[in-house]
């Protein structure tokens, strides 16, 4: 059944008269008979006697009249519901993001979100960034903020936000506290505490310490910053993490020689047509572009 095929059933139902019908919908006369006949034969029932110069609904057709007239309602309804949705944000914003990010970024832009669009309910994710960006690639989220990869998948659309320093961070009272700058080599006496094996933070430092990374005296691997941070300013091993998480408890020391960065952002699915929400919330993490 199709919504050409109802139209049409509709306009002879009312003016009782194919020829009629045809004026009404600007289409031939020959195209209002085929469109009954496929209507006909989908139902496999006959909707319309011809009696003189009237087209009569049979009992079959009198029974169809009334779903036809509300599946057209429906379908108007539906349209009008969602020329709203293209004018403006409502309903629910579902979005994934990291703890990190979570904690440290997005804070405010939600804020100055629920301000400018109260009527939005957020729905938040709190997921590894690896895991998110799975979920983008397979249809399964729209819209992530997470850590980006430096690697891509092909399905992926990448836009960064901020940027965030990495450094070599110590416990106040460690014994390479007091160098002006660390190299690689220093940093194999002492126990590492690092992110997971396999999160798009560990692929960056694995890769400044490529020729040394075998040797590193891993004793703790974890995917949230957080716990590395406390366990390193409690003395039990050097990390890297961002500057923007130093405090007094953590001394920040970067890499001789190296500036070492990641990128946060947003991640969305490749020629994907996304929610006016999404589009609205992206609109505002770009406004706060660092």
């Amino acid at each position: 059944m199709q919504i050409s095929q109802i139209n049409a059933f509709l306009a002879v139902a009312e003016l009782q008269s194919f020829s009629l019908a045809a004026e009404r919908l600007h289409i031939t006369q020959p195209a209002v008979s085929k469109r009954i006949r496929q209507l006909e034969d989908d139902m496999k029932t006959t909707l319309f006697d011809r009696i003189g110069k009237k087209s009569i609904l049979t009992p079959s057709g009198q029974s169809l009249l009334p779903h036809a007239e509300r599946i057209l309602l429906e379908l108007k309804t539906y349209r009008e519901e969602l020329a709203h949705d293209h004018d403006k944000p409502s309903g629910t914003l579902s979005l994934a993001t990291s703890h990190h990010v979570g904690l440290h970024r997005l804070p405010q832009v939600l804020r100055d979100f629920k301000i400018e669009y109260p009527g939005v309910d957020l729905d938040l994710h709190f997921m590894d960034s690896e895991d998110a960006c799975i979920a983008i690639a397979n249809n399964e989220l729209e819209l992530a903020i997470v850590t980006l990869p430096e690697n891509p998948d092909d399905r992926l659309k990448l836009e960064p936000i901020w940027i965030d320093v990495l450094q070599i961070v110590l416990a106040p009272d460690h014994a390479l506290a007091g160098e002006a700058s660390i190299d690689n080599e220093q940093l194999l006496d002492y126990p590492a505490i690092l992110p997971s094996n396999g999160t798009f933070t560990r692929k960056i430092i694995n890769n400044y310490f490529a020729t040394t990374k075998d040797a590193m005296k891993i004793i703790l691997e974890t995917n949230y910053l957080e716990t590395i941070k406390v366990m390193v300013s409690a003395n039990l091993g050097w990390s890297m993490l961002p500057i923007s998480m130093l405090d007094h408890t953590l001394i920040g020391k970067p890499l001789s020689g190296l500036d070492i960065r990641r990128s946060l952002g947003i991640v969305t699915r490749q020629k994907r047509t996304l929610s006016v929400n999404s589009r609205a919330m992206i609109d505002m993490l770009l406004a706060a572009k660092t």
